[in-house]
């Protein structure tokens, strides 16, 4: 079973089934990730959240391109989507994740939430520059 996979399952133990069927892409995980993030955000649920977000970075960070980009336009871009993981990201997604997927956020949210984003990661580290 693929790195990845056994990550996914670790992540959600209860999609175990489902993760290991082969016929299940990673852009499936990261889809079924979403509404769960979404749902652990509602209820302070931070065990779940830090499970789904390292899963993310994990993914990410990885030098397979099925990966990285599926972490990318099949997860984060998604945050955007929900009042709840917007207003979150910053506490969530670290800086140079968020750099790498701003343009991707901005195709959601525009210009204007987007520089709110910004200023979030301005007040949490000084070090971005926009």
């Amino acid at each position: 079973m693929s790195a990845w996979r056994k990550r996914a399952i670790e992540c959600l133990p209860s999609l175990k089934k489902d993760f290991k069927d082969p016929q299940t892409s990673i852009h499936a995980v990261f889809m079924e990730l979403l509404p769960v993030t979404v749902a652990s955000r509602k209820s302070n649920n931070v065990a779940q959240l830090k499970k789904n977000y390292d899963f993310a970075e994990w993914c990410f960070r990885q030098k397979s391109e099925n990966l990285w980009n599926a972490a990318g336009v099949s997860f984060y871009e998604h945050l955007g989507d929900k009042s709840e993981t917007l207003q979150a990201i910053h506490l969530w997604v670290k800086l140079d994740i968020y750099i790498e997927i701003r343009s991707l956020l901005k195709q959601r949210v525009g210009e204007a939430t987007l520089k709110i984003m910004d200023g979030l990661y301005r007040l949490s580290n000084a070090r971005f520059t926009g």
